[in-house]
């Protein structure tokens, strides 16, 4: 019986499964492999160190492996498609295909049928399809520049209300909480992570954000409900695109973001209610790993973007 392996190269961790089209027959995880966040040589070993592991648990060697899918972010960008691939080739000799990270993570929660997935981790993006195949997608377009919601854009956001909490006076609020989860204890310290181009830090923050929100900080509160309705811009303005003629639309999460805060939930689902007041909002835990896998064992048919 064949066998297919489904990547799913997240901005925090990778996670890699093995199947047969019937039966999950092994996975594991384990640190990120994307280039952008981490060394390319770092990026390649922890990539190959996946495979083995997963193969290793599916008791397969990584020679019978007859289809890969890896979900990464940017996969359209030039080279990233072509290094996954090269970088998974020298260990499994088969057909690989490279998809956007939403791509993969989209039929996880969906399957073959239409609706919008939201996609909240170390960054942010809405993507969908319809009946008709059409396609469509909002953000994701870098830390810089977009991912509204997303954990960068909270940490972020929290470093900037925490400093100016500092210069206001109070010198025990969200600055302190930011300097212990980064392990630090001044805010020049805080201050010297902040602006040391380590762009991944500030998705750390998200979990002490969160607590702090839960615990009636005013700035952290703001932060989070304002997380959530960006989350919900981004899912209406996929689904304007794909359902002009409004109707019931199924919204789907993934993502530590939406999946690891009630409150960015809660945000985020009044939100998008208030726009798209027929949406079938499901919280339910999505693995894109689940996605890859199944797009590996039976591929998908194309999908045509859908015009703005």
């Amino acid at each position: 019986m064949p066998l297919y392996m489904g990547i799913d190269a997240g901005g925090t961790q990778t996670d890699c499964a093995i199947g047969n089209g019937a039966v999950l027959l092994g996975q594991a995880t384990g640190e990120t492999c994307k280039v952008a966040q981490v060394p390319e040589e770092r990026a390649r070993a922890a990539l190959q160190d996946i495979i083995l592991r997963t193969c290793e648990a599916a008791n397969v060697s990584p020679h019978e492996i007859e289809h890969v899918c890896i979900g990464i972010s940017g996969a359209s960008v030039p080279g990233n498609a072509a290094w996954a691939q090269s970088v998974i080739q020298e260990v499994v000799a088969s057909k690989v295909r490279v998809m956007g990270d939403h791509v993969v993570a989209h039929r996880a929660a969906f399957g073959d049928c239409p609706g919008v997935l939201v996609i909240a981790g170390t960054g942010s993006i809405a993507y969908g399809t319809n009946e008709r195949n059409e396609s469509a997608r909002a953000g994701g377009w870098g830390p810089l520049v977009s991912d509204q919601g997303s954990a960068f854009w909270i940490g972020k956001e929290a470093v900037a209300a925490a400093l100016r909490e500092y210069d206001l006076g109070d010198k025990n609020g969200m600055i302190a909480a930011i300097a212990a989860s980064w392990k630090v204890s001044t805010p020049e310290e805080v201050l010297r992570i902040a602006n040391s181009g380590l762009l991944a830090r500030f998705a750390e923050l998200t979990p002490p954000v969160a607590q702090a929100a839960e615990q009636g900080h005013a700035a952290a509160q703001a932060i989070i409900q304002c997380a959530g309705k960006e989350l919900a811009e981004l899912a209406g303005i996929v689904i304007a695109r794909l359902w002009p003629q409004g109707g019931v639309v199924r919204v789907a999460v993934s993502g530590g973001v939406l999946q690891g805060s009630s409150h960015v939930r809660q945000a985020f689902q009044q939100a998008l209610r208030t726009v798209v007041p027929e949406a079938a909002i499901s919280f339910a835990y999505v693995r894109p790993v689940l996605g890859a896998l199944a797009i590996a064992a039976a591929g998908v048919l194309p999908t045509r973007e859908a015009t703005p």
